[in-house]
């Protein structure tokens, strides 16, 4: 093959669990890559050498932006197109390609299958990790064997701040409030850290939890630093490629720090680390263990008091950091 169209749009994570996949496909055909990605998340897709270029989904402005997109994923012809999102915005962007084959995965919905020319049979069970289901789809485009590749990523080194270590980053932000740790929780882990390891703690996330950053920055006290919403994408992995441990909810900063082999410890609530944890830390999770409701996969509490995490003790997550460190 000479050349592939990849179609991953977003989020922050699911594009993190994506890379092994476009590895394997570099790896196993040789091919030239072009990726179609939300334009927010193309500067990252720049730091990972198995990228050739970047197509720009307009999705914020789609009745703008269409034409030109259109003409810059039609300027190539393309040997095979890997539907990896499997949504029908992402199957009629395949379907708009000029390729020779179209592919997508098992799980495809929204009538997205109809688009493809093939897709892998479905794998036995639901809790399959989501980086296995998506090498799937590189299985059935180019056979191979063995478990997923380590993702090639070039992000720049992060300028030091000259203080003395351990230096350790906190992301205790998401989307789901059923995934987040109780700040409380995270402030008295940064005190522990700080004052039982000399570790110097820096808070991540993005300009949305800036307020709650630094609300965490300043219960943890001297040598936090409230870093949220201070960095773009490239800057924020930039910046955890310089730290010595991260201690992460389930999160986009948690997969991009998995793929650049940085030691984490992951706090899970009600998603499955089985399904959407740190593929290549696994034994690194953290969670509260005898509870038959988790994982609910909900955004929202059944029972209402948020057990699975507000019953997980620092002393756990505190322990897990103290033995990666």
């Amino acid at each position: 093959m000479k050349r592939i169209l990849v179609i991953k749009l977003s989020s922050l994570g699911d594009i993190a669990h994506a890379l092994p996949a476009v590895r394997a496909l570099k790896e196993r055909t040789g091919a030239a890559i072009d990726w179609v990605v939300q334009p927010e998340y193309a500067p990252l897709l720049a730091c990972c050498p198995d990228v050739d270029r970047t197509i720009g989904f307009p999705r914020r402005d789609f009745a703008g932006g269409f034409l030109p997109f259109l003409r810059e994923l039609r300027r190539e012809k393309y040997d095979a197109i890997v539907d990896l999102q499997g949504l029908m915005k992402s199957a009629l962007a395949a379907r708009l390609a000029r390729g020779k084959r179209r592919v997508g995965p098992a799980w495809a919905r929204e009538g997205a299958p109809r688009f493809y020319h093939a897709q892998p049979p479905k794998g036995e069970g639901s809790r399959r990790h989501a980086v296995d289901e998506l090498m799937d789809v590189v299985n059935l485009m180019a056979p191979g064997t063995g478990k997923a590749p380590q993702p090639r990523l070039d992000f720049p080194e992060a300028e030091s701040d000259g203080t003395p270590g351990p230096h350790v980053a906190f992301a205790p932000f998401s989307r789901w409030k059923t995934k987040d740790w109780p700040i409380e929780r995270f402030a008295e882990l940064g005190r522990r850290m700080a004052t039982e390891m000399g570790c110097r703690i820096r808070i991540v996330g993005g300009r949305d939890d800036e307020a709650q950053g630094e609300g965490l920055a300043r219960k943890i006290g001297e040598g936090a630093r409230n870093l949220c919403g201070k960095t773009d994408l490239p800057g924020l992995c930039s910046l955890l490629k310089g730290m010595d441990l991260l201690v992460t909810v389930d999160s986009g900063p948690m997969h991009w720090a998995d793929a650049m082999g940085i030691p984490l410890v992951a706090i899970f609530g009600a998603t499955d680390p089985l399904r959407t944890g740190p593929y290549w830390q696994m034994d690194h999770v953290v969670a509260k263990p005898g509870l038959s409701c988790r994982p609910c996969h909900s955004r929202t509490c059944a029972r209402g008091d948020l057990a699975c995490l507000r019953t997980l003790e620092v002393e756990a997550v505190f322990q897990a950091a103290l033995a990666r460190l």
